[in-house]
């Protein structure tokens, strides 16, 4: 396993002076003008030289790296080996205002008057490649950064100076950093994998600044999990510890996009010296992604676990049969940017009329799959991208006429911040757009824009947590047509209990 997935116990001294990077989740508070940028990196000087030692990782001739891709797959995988394991890996947090000379380098627009194109820019940057010089002391013209040496583990404040590695080298960082080596899922073999699961109750866990939910059976068992997630980086410590995931029916994992807090709760759940996450079977939306998401797939592979890879044209749905006449939706989002183009789920249930669903989002806005996806009035949704702003176009899906049951979700950690850009998720306009948009559908109760997530919400809405000190925290469990009861966890209790309902 890398060392920047080990846990809490863990933390290198960074010895790193040169990194490649790769954009791989950006904030913004349109109101402050501030942007975070967080990038993942791989030491530069050591990818370098060890080209020369291993050819996955040769830079210079992109021939040779195929024959050793196509070596490394023809070998028994209980005799193969992660050939990511020992490269030096990083996350780096950078804070910049707009304006600042530094944003002219990313050429960021003003979010408050394009967030789409805003967005589009975001894209491009996950696409592109970065070099940067790392520092331990201020230099002329370097920008301060916070540097990660794991997951779970405080920052190493460092300076750092930016250019764009030539086009060439580029390329080949993208040829060994792909998912290009990982087995495709075709929609007809995704539908089989998604089929005959019971869909009794809908779980929202508790892993403070992440994603994860569960599909179960009527026994509490998973039968399906969309997202793994945990509080990692600047939100590590909002992270509930021990954390334990139900894997007694081999439940596949959908993930639905590749940031970290939506798929790291596979390193936060221990059982004695395993992982159990890492040996499951896992699908995720064929996206851009850096060193740390290539790292983390070949350990699931190399664990025992299958790691497939979803594409598909934008609109195309695809339909599973559950259980009891349930059936599950699935589509990509066709937004610009990674959290707008993963996978989205529509759990529904068309033996009741009115006809219902549950609706699983990741971080993906509405606007970007509701027209193609065409969900039944949800009775659940656990709201996108932990409530942060979406498009002010986007329009929250209604519950059925005259729901009495119906129940939003926000998963969240307590008091997450994202530096100098003051967002706290839910946001103000995160709140607002689901508050308002249709004579108030769904009921916030206590919760209003100007601080939201302040207090327990009530009404319709649920939260995994609540901002104030020493608050409330725990699992949402929704049911089909009213509020299921609270019973004890199965597998003598080696995993998540959700405490609300």
């Amino acid at each position: 396993m890398n060392p920047h997935f080990r846990g809490y116990e863990y933390q290198a001294q960074p010895n790193l002076q040169r990194a490649y990077a790769r954009l791989d989740h950006f904030e913004t508070e349109a109101a402050s003008g501030h942007f975070l940028l967080a990038f993942d990196l791989v030491d530069a000087n050591w990818l370098d030289q060890q080209g020369s030692q291993n050819h996955i990782f040769d830079l210079d001739r992109p021939e040779e790296r195929s024959k050793a891709w196509k070596k490394w797959e023809e070998t028994p995988r209980h005799k193969a080996q992660n050939p990511f394991d020992t490269m030096p890996v990083f996350r780096l947090e950078l804070e910049i205002r707009h304006g600042e000379d530094l944003d002219e380098f990313f050429n960021l627009p003003d979010p408050l008057k394009d967030r789409f194109r805003l967005l589009k820019r975001v894209a491009f940057l996950e696409k592109s490649w970065f070099e940067f010089a790392v520092f331990n002391d201020k230099q002329p013209d370097s920008s301060p950064a916070d540097l990660y040496t794991s997951m779970f583990t405080p920052p190493t404040a460092v300076h750092i100076k930016g250019k764009m590695p030539s086009v060439q080298k580029g390329n080949a960082l993208t040829g060994i950093f792909s998912l290009a080596h990982l087995p495709k899922l075709p929609k007809k073999d995704f539908k089989d994998l998604l089929s005959d699961k019971e869909a009794d109750l809908l779980a929202v866990y508790d892993v403070g600044q992440g994603n994860a939910n569960a599909i179960l059976s009527d026994s509490r068992i998973p039968t399906l999990y969309y997202d793994l997630g945990a509080g990692v980086y600047r939100n590590q410590r909002t992270t509930p510890y021990p954390l334990f995931f139900c894997f007694s029916a081999k439940p596949p994992i959908v993930l639905s996009h590749w940031d970290a807090d939506h798929w790291a709760g596979a390193y936060a759940c221990v059982v004695g010296d395993k992982y159990p996450a890492l040996e499951q079977t896992w699908v995720a939306p064929d996206q851009t992604v850096g060193p740390v998401h290539v790292a983390f797939a070949y350990d699931v592979l190399i664990n025992g676990g299958k790691f497939f890879i979803y594409s598909a044209p934008v609109g195309d749905v695809g339909i599973a049969q559950l259980l009891d006449d349930r059936q599950i939706k699935f589509i990509l989002g066709k937004g610009p940017d990674r959290n707008d183009t993963g996978i989205v789920l529509a759990v529904e249930e068309i033996n009741q009329r009115p006809h219902r669903s549950w609706l699983l989002t990741g971080d993906c806005d509405y606007l970007y799959f509701v027209n193609e996806l065409l969900p039944e009035s949800p009775v659940g949704i656990v709201v996108p991208h932990h409530g942060a702003d979406l498009d002010p176009n986007t329009l929250v899906p209604t519950p059925p006429t005259g729901a009495i049951y119906k129940r939003l979700i926000y998963s969240f950690g307590p008091d997450n911040r994202h530096g100098g850009t003051r967002v706290r998720h839910p946001t103000d306009q995160g709140i607002a757009i689901h508050n308002n948009k249709h004579n108030n559908v769904w009921n916030h109760n206590r919760w209003n824009n100007s601080k939201p997530g302040e207090w327990v919400p009530g009404g319709d809405v649920l939260a995994t947590c609540e901002h104030q000190k020493g608050g409330i925290r725990g699992g949402v469990l929704i049911g089909w047509d009213s509020p299921p009861t609270l019973l004890s966890t199965p597998c003598s209790g080696m995993c998540q209990t959700p405490t609300q309902a």
